[in-house]
């Protein structure tokens, strides 16, 4: 009896060191911080996710793809507004050298009282670019083909 309770301890705790173990290997993605409005508008507030990379091989155009799709589909903590209205599409996003180029669909133009106001929005998306990809230069954002925002400030503070 003793000698089976032994190996039944053994055994969860073979299992527990394996679970660790392949927990610890999986790729769960690069960690990133999105920053939102809170609804009650007493400012920005930070959600930390790991935006998964499908492959090591992608280049740092895809990486930033995936981060602004998961970033248009808004907070996923109570209070905090989305950048844009639902339904929102990144119709293109590209790099050329270290400036970024993102087209956003007509979507993006109407604000709501749950979203942040356009200008706030983009300003929000340049400012979630520049914190997590510090080598991109300057963000260029179009909705619908037109320019509604530039900038060239190397530095994020």
């Amino acid at each position: 009896m003793r000698l089976q309770a032994v190996g039944l301890i053994a055994l969860v705790v073979g299992i527990l060191v394996v679970s660790v173990f392949m927990f610890s290997t999986e790729n769960r993605g690069h960690r990133r911080v999105l920053y939102f409005e809170s609804i009650d508008g007493s400012g920005q507030y930070m959600e930390s996710r790991r935006i998964m990379e499908y492959s090591s091989q992608q280049g740092r155009d895809i990486h930033v793809r995936q981060f602004v799709q998961e970033l248009l589909l808004g907070p996923t903590t109570h209070g905090l507004r989305p950048l844009f209205q639902l339904g929102t599409r990144l119709e293109s996003c590209f790099l050329q050298d270290t400036a970024l180029f993102i087209n956003l669909s007509q979507e993006a133009l109407f604000s709501g009282e749950t979203t942040s106001s356009t200008k706030d929005a983009v300003d929000l998306l340049v400012l979630n670019i520049r914190k997590n990809f510090s080598w991109i230069e300057s963000v260029e954002v179009y909705i619908c083909s037109n320019k509604v925002y530039i900038t060239i400030n190397k530095t994020c503070s």
